[in-house]
């Protein structure tokens, strides 16, 4: 299948932190954004848990209100919590974790 470039914006410091996490797993950044891509597909959401502490962040980047992403927050921790308990949903510790 062909490839297509994807081109984004990162803070450098954030991309440095990245790169060097990443080195340490034997991967380079366009492998984990491909990899998480097709996390993303296969399972029809995003493949991390978002917690608490991301819904003020979520609010003020997207513009909804502290309400909405509370609510959002608890049917994702809801959403995600009977995933693990079905087995959908696995802990990731290595990039082998990912390997189908």
């Amino acid at each position: 299948m062909p490839t297509v470039q994807l081109r984004t914006r990162l803070d450098g410091e954030l991309k440095r932190k990245g790169d060097a996490v990443l080195k340490s797993l034997g991967l380079d950044a366009s492998t984990f954004v491909s990899m998480a891509m097709a996390q993303l597909v296969n399972r029809r959401g995003l493949p991390f848990a978002v917690t608490e502490a991301d819904e003020a962040y979520f609010a003020s980047e997207y513009g909804i209100d502290p309400g909405q992403a509370a609510r959002v927050g608890r049917r994702l921790r809801g959403e995600t919590s009977r995933a693990r308990a079905s087995g959908k949903l696995a802990e990731v510790a290595t990039a082998a974790d990912l390997a189908p």
